[in-house]
């Protein structure tokens, strides 16, 4: 049922952006730039439940950097919990902030914007992109937290949509190793760019990148991004009965 109703869903969106924006109607390949990217390093399909570990790293040519976790998954979501990126041989120094989500709490639940973290997208994703997702409220995951309360539920249909912190007081030439959990609930092979996840480090955003808001919002504000209004009230009361549908199936189900 849950991948029947994404399906007309992202049928809808695709169908609406063609009116609104003929020229990026289509799905679109990531930005260019990763350093790592899952349907290379991982292409079978992942657990719906149970986390696996990856990881990367980079080489600092500044002394800050833009690291970035961009996410694309149709018909379905992923599941992203308990991120770090710390200097080599010092993995207990994680630089992000609030890397397992814990900073929220219930209040900020079906957030697209976890305390702490900014966000980017393409252009052309307009809707299903992530939230803040918890043990009360999976969104639409199947997993739980990899650990604490609350992790961040993926499902971009469109454009790849991201989180992103940039880190400073970095040492140039020192290797930053980026390690994250992450399970899948299409049981698919990841195959880029319909199912993928993606990670980038750099002087700056990848480019063609778009981003949302100008600062991590404080816990239970939800700004929306203004990509959102060109798609008019219609599709915002398409986007409030997916939410109001998966909330009622997570009430049932509990």
């Amino acid at each position: 049922m849950k991948s029947e109703l994404r399906t007309v869903i992202m049928n809808a969106l695709v169908a609406t952006a063609a009116v609104v924006v003929p020229s990026q109607a289509l799905a679109q390949n990531p930005p260019p730039g990763a350093i790592f990217d899952l349907s290379t390093v991982h292409p079978g399909a992942l657990s719906s439940t149970t986390y696996t570990e990856f990881n990367t790293s980079f080489v600092a040519d500044n002394s800050s950097e833009y690291v970035s976790f961009a996410f694309r998954e149709v018909p379905d979501w992923f599941s992203f919990d308990n991120v770090s990126v710390a200097a080599a041989g010092s993995p207990s120094v994680n630089l992000l902030a609030d890397p397992g989500f814990e900073s929220d709490t219930s209040a900020n639940l079906e957030s697209n914007f976890p305390v702490d973290w900014f966000r980017w997208i393409q252009p052309v994703d307009t809707s299903a992109i992530g939230e803040v997702a918890g043990t009360a409220y999976a969104y639409g995951c199947d997993s739980g937290p990899a650990s604490g309360s609350y992790f961040w539920c993926d499902g971009s249909v469109q454009g790849y949509d991201a989180l992103y912190q940039e880190l400073s007081g970095l040492t140039v030439g020192t290797t930053y190793d980026v390690t994250w959990y992450l399970a899948d609930d299409s049981g698919s092979g990841i195959t880029n760019p319909d199912i993928d996840m993606l990670v980038y480090a750099g002087d700056a955003l990848p480019v063609g990148s778009e981003t949302i808001g100008t600062t991590p919002p404080s816990v239970g504000s939800t700004p929306e991004p203004s990509t959102f209004m060109l798609l008019g009230t219609g599709m915002l009361g398409i986007v409030r009965a997916v939410r109001s549908r998966r909330s009622r199936k997570v009430q049932l189900a509990g």
